[in-house]
């Protein structure tokens, strides 16, 4: 990622850290963390095939597995478009699903981070994506009703609740995110004034992207970046990506394979140069670039990566260096992190329900 074209970030006034408590933050009980989290992929979003929302598949043995392995919090991707009805109403039935989460979660001592994977007019897709919610005002304030009526329904909740406002947003330009970040967080404020709620920043929340953010005046603001780098190694083989299942193997250290034939038309990273190493420095080198611009211009925000991780395609020992070096890199920071997956094809939990190497290089075995 190229950082030398950042942009000032406008001065932050007011900006304390994130999470400083409050009359809702002071109450009694145990302290929820937001450090060592799981993505529950495909339950309530990306319901494709047969992802049918809310199938019994996941449950509240699910969240006791998760909290037996170290986790402090789930992040609960939602997809908002399915939860209302076409008079714009709330669905209880669509929302039980995300209140059941909540409660399972509070009484193991986890937190859940209610991420809205989906907004009217903005979603995620490269291709054939609805990005209109950026410049179309009557689809942002659809999407602000959205968010209106959830923070509402969810209001008495504690601090063991977070929102995060928008899963990876795609607007064509970077600035056409705050305004859009501005409406949902006042939407969100007029029910929840203390609630830790999570901004992010544009073309699929990249860390390249975060010196365009315009972070609010808002003390109970955090800042949530997403890293799937190296793509060659991360998705090797993902057809949704543009490669074909006849990928060479990609090792983590490694260099990138000669890609000829193994892509699909829809692969745009040309960037990608056989023979190019792929090494933890350029990992680390990364995130510090990141780190030390933040440490400049937003020092006090609290910083959560909440995506990252390794398709199944990887080889096992590739898979722990890749996640140990994001876990490490993170943790060193003091950011918080949340891996993209539960028990999907990015699993720290395989079929046979015991852990696999993605959850290694996350709690490495003691030996």
């Amino acid at each position: 990622m190229e950082f030398s074209l950042f942009k000032p970030l406008m001065p932050v006034l007011g900006l304390l850290a994130a999470g400083i408590l409050s009359p809702m933050h002071a109450e009694s009980g145990p302290a929820f963390t937001f450090k060592k989290g799981v993505n529950i992929s495909h339950w309530l979003s990306q319901n494709e095939g047969a992802h049918t929302y809310a199938a019994p598949w996941f449950g509240e043995k699910d969240v006791e597995w998760i909290a037996g392995q170290g986790f402090d919090h789930i992040r609960l991707p939602v997809d908002f478009r399915l939860c209302f009805a076409a008079d714009g109403s709330l669905e209880e039935d669509k929302v039980a699903p995300i209140a059941s989460t909540i409660r399972w979660a509070r009484a193991r001592g986890l937190g859940v981070v209610l991420d809205a994977h989906f907004l009217p007019g903005a979603d995620f897709n490269s291709v054939g994506g609805d990005h209109r919610a950026y410049t179309d005002p009557a689809v942002e304030e659809e999407a602000g009703h959205c968010w209106r009526l959830m923070a509402r329904r969810f209001a008495a909740e504690g601090p063991y609740l977070r929102f995060e406002i928008l899963n990876e947003p795609v607007a064509r330009e970077n600035s056409q995110l705050n305004p859009f970040l501005a409406h949902m967080l006042a939407a969100i404020r007029e029910t929840n004034p203390t609630r830790i709620v999570y901004v992010t920043s544009n073309q699929w929340s990249r860390f390249g992207t975060v010196p365009d953010v315009v972070l609010p005046d808002d003390p109970n603001v955090a800042l949530t970046i997403h890293y799937y780098e190296p793509i060659v190694f991360t998705h090797q083989r993902a057809s949704w990506v543009g490669f074909t299942k006849t990928l060479p193997p990609v090792s983590f250290p490694g260099t990138v394979p000669d890609l000829t034939g193994h892509t699909t038309p829809n692969f745009h990273h040309k960037d990608l140069h056989a023979g190019d190493p792929l090494t933890v420095a350029q990992v680390q080198e990364t995130f510090a670039k990141v780190s030390d611009w933040l440490a400049v211009h937003a020092p006090t925000i609290e910083v959560y990566v909440g995506e990252f991780g390794v398709y199944e395609a990887a080889e096992a020992d590739s898979k722990r260096r890749w996640i140990a070096t994001v876990r490490s890199e993170s943790e060193r920071r003091g950011w918080g992190w949340a891996v993209w997956d539960y028990n999907d094809s990015f699993g720290v939990r395989g079929p046979d329900g015991s852990g696999t190497p993605i959850l290694e290089g996350l709690f490495p075995p003691a030996r």
